[in-house]
């Protein structure tokens, strides 16, 4: 579907606000309750188990790599985004993305990416690499246009605590009835904040994210877009687009851990 350049300036805008708004509502949550799992096997596991295991299971890796999918749906329209992901230690990373939409943040069909060389944090969302100031700064600038492929995974393995998923143990968080992403088994955990709904999909083998989906309503859209007008004063005058609900799911395939990677690995090819 075509988008003209006004709504692809919109549609980004609104990506940026809801990813990173679905970051902040996790990272204000307070203590948990411990629940159990709804797990039919023998060894139950509670809500807490299940997270420490899995932030455990993160934390045990030496290196990690993925595919996947940004999917997100508003106004009618479809915005897909691919991804490719590779993390090592102590701070190698490289998060690239490719749009199927065109806006002055990232042309179309023109890779971006956000990585380290070991020394230096760069961001390239399409018209050239550009120094960052830190790790962090680095990632927080790429999670948004990446339809959140620089947050969360990123954030799980370098124990961040900016969009570290590990917050959502959290009140409030609750367990579903366990569900398959593709053909693996999953336990799954939602939470509701100010017309948001988070969902997250952990593989019962393995304990790894392989699945988020944020689902904001038109109201909940609304109070986000005012709140992001008093954080950033110099943005009031940018057209808005009128709220509407939006759902993005971020997916995560063909993942491979603790496999031997250089510094080499990391650098977008175009570059060196």
């Amino acid at each position: 579907m075509f988008l003209d350049k006004t709504m692809n300036i919109l549609a980004q805008r609104i990506l940026t606000i809801v990813v990173g708004a679905g970051m902040v509502s996790l990272l204000a949550a307070g203590p948990s309750q411990i629940l159990r799992a709804q797990d039919t096997s023998q060894q139950q596991l509670t809500k807490e188990q299940i997270f420490q295991k899995s932030k455990a299971a993160y934390a045990a890796l030496t290196s990690y790599s993925d595919e996947g999918t940004s999917v997100a749906t508003l106004n009618g329209l479809t915005i897909t985004q691919t991804f490719t992901i590779r993390l090592s230690r102590p701070n190698l990373y490289r998060i690239a993305w490719l749009n199927s939409y065109s806006s002055p943040f990232a042309p179309k069909s023109n890779p971006a990416a956000v990585w380290s060389t070991g020394a230096d944090d760069f961001l390239d969302l399409g018209w050239g690499a550009k120094k960052q100031d830190s790790q962090v700064m680095a990632l927080a600038g790429a999670t948004g246009v990446s339809g959140g492929a620089a947050g969360s995974i990123p954030a799980a393995f370098f124990n961040l605590s900016w969009s570290n998923p590990f917050c959502c143990l959290a009140k409030g968080l609750i367990q579903q009835t366990d569900e398959k992403v593709g053909e693996v088994d999953c336990y799954v955990f939602t939470r509701e904040s100010t017309g948001s709904t988070r969902t997250i999909w952990i593989g019962k083998q393995n304990f790894l994210i392989r699945q988020i989906r944020d689902v904001t309503t038109a109201a909940g859209m609304k109070a986000m877009m005012e709140q992001a007008k008093k954080i950033n004063p110099s943005d009031a005058d940018e057209p808005i687009a009128e709220p509407t609900d939006i759902t993005s799911v971020e997916t995560h395939t063909n993942i491979v851990v603790n496999q031997k990677l250089v510094e080499a690995d990391f650098v977008p090819a175009k570059a060196n």
